[in-house]
């Protein structure tokens, strides 16, 4: 019986290929296949570029990187600027997020708009 099974096995294939050309797709398909995942990455990152932009809007409001410390509503993106992950964030006390900001603040941020000093808020997005 497993031979009979093995037997049917092997000449099935046969029903759908009868060349090595039926096992190469299409330039046209392959295309299809490309611009369908371009697309489908642009719509998963649309709401990135939204959260991106509202920031750069709410950040340069802010007169100095110091100040960044004070706006409630980008204190989770400063989390991840300072690269706390969003799982790690869970984990952390208060303190030690607001330590993490800081540091981003002091380390990065302020010795950048001193090179900047124009439009420093373009190195926090």
């Amino acid at each position: 019986m497993r031979l009979r099974l093995e037997k049917s096995l092997v000449k099935s294939y046969l029903q759908h290929l009868k060349t090595y050309e039926d096992l190469i797709t299409s330039y046209e398909a392959v295309r299809a296949g490309f611009v369908a995942l371009a697309l489908e990455k642009n719509r998963r990152a649309t709401p990135f570029v939204e959260q991106a932009r509202a920031l750069k809007v709410i950040a340069s409001t802010a007169k100095n990187p110091s100040e960044l410390l004070t706006i409630e509503d980008i204190q989770f993106a400063l989390l991840t600027a300072a690269g706390i992950s969003d799982k790690a964030a869970i984990h952390l006390q208060a303190q030690d997020k607001q330590d993490a900001s800081q540091g981003l603040v002091q380390n990065f941020l302020e010795p950048a708009a001193e090179i900047l000093s124009r439009n420093w808020f373009i190195v926090f997005c």
